[in-house]
Parts: structure tokens; sequence; C-alpha cells
């Protein structure tokens, strides 16, 4: 009975030395470094209706509204302020119909002749059905591609929300068909 003691001994004690090496490299494993959020001077304002036809089903009209007044000055406060809001979501898989920004943590835009603004930050939302959103954080793309009243590529606005858990509850990109959002531009 020894005798075949022996060799499960033997492969317990690897075991252990094994998984001994294994907890002490998860352990060893670096802190990540997030990205910095710094915004360069900027202003992102105006309002437009964004209209996604694939969007459309039988209770959704494809639309979305989106609001805002933002802007940033990194040698002033140095952190983004103002307003942004989304109204009138009406988008075939989306579970709000708007959301209201709580915080922005970010605005970076790049740009000279269609300048682009990326945000994100904090919002509050409710369900179609009124519960609130626990963890809301959303994420907006605006190019501005041309003036008010022009002719030509229209304004393009793009938005992700998600709960704490990560989980979508609205999205959708697609073109300005009412009001206008300018962006300033950077020379970079």
């Amino acid at each position: 009975m020894a005798n075949n003691l022996i060799p499960k001994l033997a492969f317990a004690a690897t075991l252990v030395s094994l998984l001994s090496d294994w907890f002490t490299a998860v352990q060893a494993q670096q802190v990540q470094i997030p990205t910095l959020q710094v915004c360069n001077n900027t202003r992102v304002q105006g309002t437009g209706l964004v209209r996604i036809a694939r969007r459309t089903d039988s209770l959704s009209a494809g639309t979305f509204r989106v609001s805002t007044n933002l802007n940033c000055n990194p040698k002033g406060a140095g952190y983004p302020g103002g307003t942004l809001s989304m109204s009138d979501i009406s988008m075939s898989d989306s579970d709000i119909k708007g959301a209201i920004s709580m915080s922005v943590e970010q605005i970076t835009t790049t740009g000279k002749h269609s300048p682009t603004a990326y945000l994100n930050g904090r919002c509050k939302a409710q369900t179609t059905s009124g519960k609130n959103i626990p963890g809301c954080r959303f994420w907006m793309m605006i190019a501005d591609n041309k003036q008010a009243n022009q002719k030509g590529t229209p304004d393009i606005v793009g938005f992700l929300v998600f709960d704490g858990t990560g989980r979508r509850v609205a999205y959708g990109t697609g073109p300005v068909e009412q009001g206008d959002i300018t962006v300033g531009s950077t020379s970079f």
C-alpha cells in the first residue's frame, strides 16, 4: 500500500507546485493604466434630428434628437463643461426614449475642414417602461461636415448608451436631417 501512495503523493506535490507558480504569476500581473482623458480647446454646440431608415419598424420612427452646448479649455478649468441630451429616441432595438448627460468626462476634437468630436460621460436615462438605468454611461461622435443650410454631406451623429454592467440600452449612427451641430476645428 505504501508503494501505491508514493506516486499519488508525488503527483499531488507536483500539482501544488504548479498551482503555486500559477498563483504567483497571476499576482505579479501589473496594474493597467487607463488612457488619459484630456480634452483639447473646443466647442460643440447645436441641435439636430437624426434619421436612420433601417431603425424604423411598426413602433419606431427611426429617429433621435441631440442637443448640445459643450466646451473645454485645457488652459482654463481643464475639464469639459456644458450640456448634452438625446431625446425622442424612437428606434428599433433601443430600450430608452432619451438620456441626459450628468457629466461629460472627455471631449476630443480633431480635424480642420470637417471637424469631428468624440465625447463620453455619465448619463441619466430610464427604460421605456420607466425604470432608471443604473450606472448609465454614454459615448458619442459628432462630425461637422457642413454649415447650416448648405448642401453637401450632412453632419453625422453616432451614440451608444449602456448601463453599469456594460449592457447596451440604445445606439445609433446617422445623418442629421434637420438642424445643425458645429464642432470647433483644430489644426491637428
